[in-house]
């Protein structure tokens, strides 16, 4: 008996939700709407334009001939993902964090194809420490990272 159906992870209400609600909000924050002001919401966190050319909290910004490596690797490890959660799914295993963080790669990699640079706007501080400003991709990454990592070391098997 075989679980496969044809609800695959790409078709998955998950993925897409994910997918939009970041571009939306990067397509609001982008056209201008914020300003160049930082945005206060709480008095840790405000909405602020940012430009990320490298990867994960700036990374690799300055790598020489990043704006083409970057992209290609990304594609690269998106392609290998997406077949990898495939297979897992056929085999009846959970691919929520496989398709968390899918969705949130594959709309980034849109960014970088578009664009060049991610936009990020999401800014949490406290005094004078301030952490890296992310976007709602970045928090489907991470989280779907953080199930991976659970259903690994348990060794899920929904």
């Amino acid at each position: 008996m075989s679980c496969y159906s044809n609800d695959i992870w790409y078709r998955s209400p998950l993925f897409w939700e994910i997918f939009f609600i970041d571009r939306l909000s990067k397509m609001f924050v982008g056209g201008g709407y914020l300003g160049n002001a930082p945005v206060k919401i709480f008095p840790f966190l405000s909405l602020q334009l940012h430009y990320n050319y490298g990867i994960s909290w700036g990374l690799f910004q300055k790598l020489p001939f990043g704006h083409m490596l970057i992209p290609v690797a990304i594609a690269v490890i998106l392609f290998f993902l997406a077949r990898y959660t495939f297979e897992r799914q056929k085999q009846c295993y959970s691919v929520t964090g496989e398709t968390l963080l899918i969705a949130g790669g594959f709309s980034n990699f849109v960014d970088r194809l578009s664009f060049g640079p991610v936009t990020d706007f999401i800014h949490l501080h406290y005094g004078s420490y301030s952490f890296p400003i992310f976007n709602i991709a970045d928090i489907a990454i991470s989280f779907g990272a953080i199930i991976m990592l659970y259903n690994f070391l348990l060794g899920d098997n929904e």
